[in-house]
């Protein structure tokens, strides 16, 4: 059993989630568009799922090269997933498009500074990549 390969996943994760019902509960609104088929609450939940995924394995990808230069950069991208819905509250628009361009460039970055030193472990930040890489396309 090893106790920091648990840590590293479950510490973004429940941080991940800790933010998110902090957000919801105090009602901070980071969507205004209703025009989906979807109903809002069920959305929010299937987001909520991907995103769980995403961190968790960074967190893995943390522990994988956790004695490298590459899990600082790797934290560094797990700080600015967690911390990204403060960023972009009561922004406009073009503000979001500019900040979801800082974005991929800074994870495209972290993949190919990780792929530079563990192929095994970027293969953990490159869903987030083609993730917010979608959201990117899909958003304009």
């Amino acid at each position: 059993m090893n106790i920091v390969l648990y840590l590293s996943i479950l510490i973004p994760v429940v941080l991940l989630i800790s933010i998110n019902f902090y957000m919801k509960y105090n009602n901070i609104l980071l969507e205004t568009d209703y025009s989906s088929d979807i109903p809002r609450e069920s959305r929010e939940y299937i987001i909520l799922g991907i995103w769980t995924i995403l961190i968790g394995l960074l967190g893995y990808s943390y522990y994988l090269m956790r004695n490298n230069i590459s899990s600082v950069a790797i934290i560094i991208i797990i700080i600015y997933t967690l911390s990204y819905p403060f960023i972009t509250l009561e922004k406009n628009h073009m503000e979001i498009e500019s900040l979801n361009i800082i974005y991929i460039l800074i994870t495209y970055i972290i993949f190919l500074l990780v792929l530079s030193e563990n192929s095994y472990a970027s293969l953990y930040i490159l869903p987030l990549l083609l993730w917010i890489i979608y959201i990117f396309i899909a958003s304009i």
